[in-house]
């Protein structure tokens, strides 16, 4: 079975969601699709990684097929940058630090017109492209992992890249400059807010486990219970009218009082 999960520490169940992890199986057919990442100018990516493996594409965004794009690979257990711009000849950088380690590693790609910058731990790297247009143009999402197989080879400009072997392993707190980039759609993906709600159910006494705005929420609306995990007995208040004396039940706390209450005709 093909997957990526978000995972999150098991304190946070219930909690926001402030750090995402992506893990991948690394079979065919894995993939996720965010965004479009505006690198064309300016800008920052940033992400951690942790994998055993020696080759596989980590993202990738291009024009749409004609000249310029932009791919992270793993190639021989280190990272790989290859970009163009304008239908120059592509930069290329190639880092040093080793990957497939197993360990966890921080990324970051700075974009600075021809200039693109690759940071991985301590080591830095810069290449530039030789290119009559400064600016790179983007028009494809930002893809992550695999490229999705409706994506025509046509409409990349990378004509290799399709062919690399996806991701396996984690990819954390995925960042477009402060903020996480929107995913629009996946293959193979489970968020771990719903593993959570599946493996790890927080919710008590039947409650419905959701998830909602990067939160875990109980449902407790078909319950005896109330509060944040449906733990908490429920008030029930009647509202009734009458002329002579009634009896009427109350429940407060699951404690059942029986009340009498004289009124007047």
């Amino acid at each position: 079975l093909t997957f990526f999960r978000l995972l999150i520490p098991k304190v946070l169940a219930g909690c926001f969601l402030s750090a995402w992890s992506l893990e991948f199986g690394g079979a065919t057919g894995q993939w996720a699709r965010y965004g479009r990442w505006e690198a064309g100018s300016i800008g920052e990516l940033s992400f951690s990684l942790k994998t055993n493996i020696s080759k596989a594409l980590v993202l990738y965004l291009d024009d749409g097929g004609n000249c310029d794009f932009l791919e992270l690979l793993i190639a021989g257990g280190h990272l790989q940058l290859r970009f163009a711009i304008h239908c120059a000849e592509p930069a290329t950088i190639q880092m040093e630090t080793r990957v497939n380690d197993d360990r966890w590693h921080m990324v970051l790609l700075t974009r600075n017109y021809r200039e693109t910058m690759l940071m991985v731990d301590g080591e830095t790297k810069v290449a530039e492209v030789r290119s009559k247009r400064k600016e790179m143009a983007v028009v494809s999402d930002l893809f992550v992992g695999g490229i999705p197989p409706d994506v025509r080879l046509s409409a990349l400009t990378s004509s290799t890249v399709k062919y690399e072997p996806p991701f396996m392993g984690l990819i954390s707190n995925l960042k477009v400059g402060e903020k996480p980039p929107t995913l629009l759609n996946s293959q193979g993906i489970q968020s771990d807010l719903e593993y959570l709600c599946t493996k790890q159910n927080p919710c008590l006494n039947g409650g419905f486990c959701v998830v909602q705005f990067g939160e875990v929420h109980c449902d407790c609306s078909h319950t005896r219970f109330r509060g944040k995990y449906c733990k908490e007995g429920k008030r029930n208040w009647l509202l009734f009218t009458f002329k002579r004396q009634h009896h009427c039940r109350i429940t407060e706390k699951i404690a059942r009082k029986d009340l009498f209450f004289p009124v007047r005709d």
